[in-house]
């Protein structure tokens, strides 16, 4: 067996027991939300929660349809907001000369350093000043807080990647630099447009803990925070057939997303390993 060939089957290898728990994992899911293990029956009552609205044990989850538009908008608005910040700024550490500039960089990277939760009794009594509890537009100003350093950062390397005589003969050619910015920059730094807004989807996708703590009403609730619902303050899961179902639902997109994404998530080594 030639060289080659032998590390392709340790990479395949290596990738199939990898792959083992998570395929394991999403046919428990199927298993613990269709069959009755004492009396073995097949039953799709867990999955009621897509027709109509589900109470069980005092906790009332909507119907689900409704939750998933909430997820979805408000995960698209993210990926806006955070790209649309995201992509000027690393441009702007990347290409520009500024007094501050390295003092800026080193406060994004300062930011990166405190988890979340250490500020967010400050951050809920500051949304309570400004009115933006139970609101969206406090959700998002809090998680684009959090995330914006790490991409910009990421998106800077990508920047970095790129050589500066294409952006200059762009310029003598007579195109200002927004210009070359748009028309020369972006093309080359797609990949890394691609990869923060993929960053910027999961992270929306997956975030709870902001809306179990500043958003009060049901209807506002995304998928993430609609599947926390059924853990009560005690620990204690409310229906384990009721949210294997929900985490299947919750699951299964996040998964065919990773699957039609990867391609994109293999170039964000390319960025974000320069030296500022």
């Amino acid at each position: 067996m030639s060289t080659s060939s032998l590390k392709k089957m340790l990479v395949h290898t290596y990738m199939t027991l990898f792959t083992i728990p998570i395929v394991t994992m999403i046919v428990w899911y199927f298993l613990a939300a269709t069959m009755n293990f004492t009396t073995g029956e097949f039953s799709l009552a867990n999955f009621s929660f897509v027709m109509k609205p589900v109470e069980y044990a005092g906790v009332k989850l909507p119907v689900i349809w409704p939750i998933i538009r909430n997820t979805i908008v408000y995960s698209l608005l993210i990926v806006v907001i955070e790209t649309g910040i995201a992509v000027p700024t690393a441009y702007a550490f990347s290409r520009l000369d500024f007094k501050g500039k390295r003092a800026s960089l080193k406060f994004l990277f300062l930011m990166r350093s405190f988890p979340g939760i250490t500020l967010i009794i400050a951050t809920f009594f500051i949304l309570v000043k400004l009115g933006l509890v139970n609101t969206y537009l406090g959700v998002m100003l809090v998680a684009t807080t959090g995330s914006l350093p790490g991409l910009i950062y990421i998106m800077k390397g990508f920047f970095d990647d790129v050589p500066w005589d294409i952006e200059w003969a762009a310029m003598v050619d007579g195109s200002t630099r927004f210009g070359a910015f748009r028309k020369v920059l972006v093309p080359y730094v797609s990949s890394g447009i691609g990869a923060i807004s993929v960053f910027a989807f999961l992270g929306a996708y997956g975030e709870w803990f902001l809306f179990k703590l500043l958003i009060f009403n049901d209807d506002m609730l995304t998928l993430a925070g609609y599947l926390a619902k059924l853990v009560l303050k005690e620990q204690q899961i409310v229906n384990y057939g009721l949210i294997t179902a929900i985490g299947l639902f919750y699951t299964l997109p996040i998964i065919l997303f990773y699957i039609f994404t990867q391609k994109v998530f293999m170039k964000v080594n390319l960025g974000g390993a320069k030296q500022s």
